[in-house]
Order: C-alpha cells, then sequence, then structure tokens
C-alpha cells in the first residue's frame, strides 16, 4: 500500500513539473491569475521554439550600449528591495554568454495580464531573471527558432532540390506550407 502511494505522487508531481505552456495561452488569457500556475517546465515562445529548463539560451546585444533593458539580475534585484541601491541592469559584457534555464515562472497580473520569466544561471553573476518575450523582440537574447531569413534560406533550399530532383513537388509544397508562417 505505501509502496502504491509513493508511486502515485511520485507520478503526481512528475505530471505537475511536465507543463507545458505557450505564447498563444499567455496571449489569450482571459483571467491569468485564476488560470496559470506559477512554475512550468516547457515553454513555446513566439519564435516557436521550445525552451525547457535545462536548456541554454545565449545573450544577443543590449538596447542600450551599456545595459540589457530586460534582464535582472537577483541580486541586483535584491539589493533593490533592501533598500541599498537601484536597479543598474546586466552589463554588455555578458553579449555572447550562455546562461541555463533553471526555472520557467509565469508571472501573473490582473490589470497587467502575465508574462513568461525565466530565471537562468549565468556564470560570474549568478542567478538572472529574463523577460524572455521582450528579450526576444529586443535581439537581448538570440532566437532558436525559426526566424524570417532562416525560414527563406530553408525556402530556398527547398526549392534547389526540387530542381535537382532531390524531393518530389508534394515534398516542397509541404515544406513551403510549413515556412510560410514565418514569411508573412
Amino acid at each position: 500500500m505505501k509502496k502504491s502511494l509513493f508511486i502515485l505522487l511520485a507520478a503526481i508531481a512528475t505530471t505537475a513539473m511536465a507543463q507545458t505552456i505557450t505564447y498563444e495561452q499567455i496571449q489569450n488569457a482571459t483571467d491569468p491569475k485564476a488560470e496559470f500556475q506559477k512554475e512550468y517546465s516547457e515553454y513555446v515562445a513566439s519564435d516557436g521554439h521550445t525552451y525547457k529548463v535545462g536548456d541554454n539560451i545565449t545573450i544577443g546585444m543590449p538596447q542600450s550600449n551599456k545595459t540589457f533593458a530586460f534582464m535582472t539580475s537577483e541580486l541586483d534585484l535584491s539589493a533593490t528591495i533592501m533598500g541599498d541601491g537601484g536597479l543598474t541592469g546586466i552589463s554588455a559584457k555578458f553579449a555572447r554568454s550562455n546562461m541555463e534555464i533553471k526555472q520557467i515562472k509565469v508571472n501573473r497580473n490582473k490589470k497587467r495580464g502575465a508574462s513568461v520569466i525565466f530565471r537562468t544561471y549565468l556564470s560570474g553573476l549568478g542567478g538572472v531573471l529574463v523577460q524572455i518575450e521582450n528579450c526576444l523582440a529586443s535581439g537581448e537574447i538570440v532566437s532558436q527558432g525559426m526566424t524570417h531569413d532562416k525560414a527563406l534560406e530553408e525556402l530556398k533550399k527547398a526549392k534547389d532540390k526540387l530542381e535537382l530532383d532531390i524531393i518530389t513537388q508534394e515534398e516542397y509544397n509541404q515544406i513551403k506550407a510549413d515556412l510560410m508562417p514565418y514569411l508573412k
């Protein structure tokens, strides 16, 4: 009986952590405070890529030449809360560094809606909170999903393969249909 209960609890815990949230779910939320859990193991972003706990993400370039606008050091945040200073932002010297995703959380607010925050670890700095959609839109995080340029490149490769009779017209049409949402 105890063994069965343990297995059941382990299965529930695993299922609870294996939750995926999508950009579309966040955008279509009518009551974010009630609809979302606080933590997820996967997030399908607006770029179409699935970001998972344990994955590495690459820091791009900051909006200004000095600091990143949509990333916050946990140390900097705690110092601000304690009254020891203001938020200064993460230095541009961390551009092109990799961070490991430690947690994927949904910040919920009835007035402002919901947003996805990655809690990451950056060597030399520690914990960093990443507003992922703002970072992707601004280029502060390098998108791992399909971009317009990548889609165009893939379509050109498929066209070459079609002309060389490596793929069929049907295969080309399917590739084109799959890439069209990124080309608009």
